[in-house]
């Protein structure tokens, strides 16, 4: 599985209004870890969707996710201090729109 199997596995799964790729580290132009933010628009059992996510990615690197429904992502993004603010910063948007109902 490339990165791009990994990331249309995410939405398939999810649905997302967004995926971030954030902490992710590089050998070359080979991935070799990736961090993903997902934000939904639904509220739904993190858990479960999280559980199958680990269970469907078989990426050849490390994958850790990080899930938030719309409202949390843009509650959390305005604390300047939050790891979502840094996310948003930071972070490279991979799937969705920038500024998705969040004004």
């Amino acid at each position: 599985m490339n990165f791009k199997e990994v990331l249309d596995t995410v939405i398939r799964y999810c649905r997302p209004s967004r995926v971030i790729l954030y902490g992710e580290k590089m050998a070359g132009h080979d991935m070799r870890s990736a961090n993903l933010c997902i934000i939904v628009d639904v509220m739904c059992d993190k858990k479960s969707l999280l559980r199958k996510l680990y269970l469907e990615v078989n990426a050849p690197f490390p994958v850790q996710f990080l899930l938030y429904n719309t409202d949390e992502w843009v509650s959390m993004r305005k604390d300047a201090g939050s790891y979502a603010s840094a996310i948003e910063k930071k972070g490279t948007i991979l799937y969705g729109e920038t500024t998705k109902g969040e004004h």
